[in-house]
C-alpha cells in the first residue's frame, strides 16, 4: 500500500516538474481513511498511446508463472541440482570428522559419506536426496546411531539422488 502511494507521489512530482504538455484526467480515487481525493493526471501523449493499443485490440499480456520442474526434468540439463543430504557430524577438527566419516562408511556400506569443509567447520554429509521427504526414512534410521543428524539443503548428484 505504502509503495503504491509513494510511486504515485513520485509519478505526480515528476509530471509536475516536466514541461507542461496537455494533460488528461485518468482516475479519481477517494481515500477511505482521510476522505481526501487522489487525482491522477496523464500526459496526453501517453494517453494516446494507451488508446492506440486499446484500438488495436492488443491481447492481455498477463504473467503466467512457469510450472515447477520435476527433478528428472532438471537432471536432463545438469548433473547437480539443489536437493538434500543428511548431516551427521560437524567439528573444527578435521581428524575427528574423517574418523566419523570412515566409521560411518564402514558400518553403512550402502551410503555415500563425504567430508565437506565449510569454514570454519568440517561436516560429514550422507546421501543424495531430491526432497526432504525422501530423506526421511534414512534420517530416522541414521538418528538411532547419530541422534544429532538432520537434513540440510545441498547440491546433490542427479544420478545418485533418490
Amino acid at each position: 500500500m505504502k509503495k503504491g502511494f509513494l510511486l504515485i507521489l513520485l509519478f505526480g512530482f515528476i509530471m509536475s516538474h516536466a514541461q507542461e504538455p496537455a494533460r488528461e484526467m485518468l482516475a479519481i480515487a477517494n481515500d477511505s481513511i482521510t476522505g481526501g481525493n487522489l487525482n491522477v493526471e496523464l500526459d496526453s501523449r501517453l494517453s494516446s498511446l494507451i488508446n492506440f493499443n486499446e484500438k488495436k485490440n492488443c491481447p492481455n499480456t498477463s504473467f503466467v508463472p512457469p510450472r515447477k520442474l520435476t527433478p528428472a526434468e532438471k537432471c536432463a540439463s545438469q548433473n547437480k541440482i539443489m536437493g538434500y543430504k543428511i548431516q551427521i557430524f560437524y567439528t573444527k577438527d578435521r581428524n575427528a570428522a574423517e574418523k566419523v566419516k570412515n566409521d560411518f562408511a564402514r558400518q553403512n556400506p550402502g551410503y555415500t559419506a563425504e567430508l565437506v569443509y565449510l569454514a570454519p567447520d568440517y561436516r560429514v554429509l550422507i546421501g543424495d536426496y531430491f526432497t526432504r521427504k525422501s530423506a526421511g526414512p534414512d534420517l530416522r534410521r541414521i538418528q538411532r546411531t547419530y541422534p544429532a543428524a538432520f537434513t540440510v539443503q545441498w547440491r546433490v548428484w542427479c544420478r545418485k539422488a533418490l
